[in-house]
């Protein structure tokens, strides 16, 4: 007997394993999903939000990385440490200060995997934690082990408005409870979104 007709059916159980987002806030124009992936100790974290302001004027906030001990939230520190093809792909050092943790620091490796032409498409900037070029590890401050997620920017009401998602799956590692872990997430996500949205609609 052929097992063909059952191959749909195997795929629909795969798919029905993956936990589904659970809106955990909605305040401010902002709302926030999590879900814990299977296998996972600490939720992934999702937040939305329409901003009144063009995808690139958000585009620029977001990939302003030297600036962000001024523009984002809990930042202590921001550099970048390398830049590779062309500006497609940039090696961040960050190091952050978020309510219910020690500071902690990281190295990610962004990169910019937006499809956007004549003002259609999306913009989408990706990131993963690497070890490439990483500074010494400082005393008191925890190196981030866990960080992925991705900023995508969506076109609104002609280009003049932009649907932003933020994502966000990182475990601040040490000691720290995987209750407080999630909690500290929950909270910083929106606050982040908050602050791009906040330098995007500045005339």
């Amino acid at each position: 007997m052929s097992l063909l007709p059952a191959l749909p059916l195997l795929f629909l159980l795969a798919g029905a394993s993956e936990p589904a987002w659970q809106q955990v806030a909605r305040e401010d124009g902002i709302t926030v999903l999590a879900r814990t992936p299977e296998g996972g100790s600490v939720s992934e974290v999702k937040a939305t939000a329409l901003v009144d302001a063009p995808p690139h004027d958000v585009w620029r906030v977001i990939r302003d990385y030297t600036n962000y001990t001024k523009t984002m939230p809990y930042t202590d520190e921001s550099r970048v440490l390398a830049s590779e093809q062309d500006g497609k792909v940039t090696v961040f050092y960050c190091l952050v200060n978020a309510p219910l943790v020690d500071k902690r620091d990281f190295i990610i490796r962004i990169r910019d995997e937006s499809d956007w032409k004549e003002g259609k498409g999306f913009l989408k900037t990706a990131w993963t934690v690497t070890t490439d070029g990483a500074p010494a590890e400082r005393e008191g401050v925890v190196r981030v082990k866990l960080n992925n997620g991705y900023w995508l920017l969506e076109p609104r009401e002609e280009g003049k408005k932009t649907f932003v998602t933020y994502y966000l799956y990182t475990d601040p590692g040490g000691s720290l409870p995987k209750w407080i872990a999630d909690k500290a997430n929950k909270t910083s996500v929106p606050d982040v979104l908050r602050a791009v949205r906040k330098h995007s609609t500045k005339k």
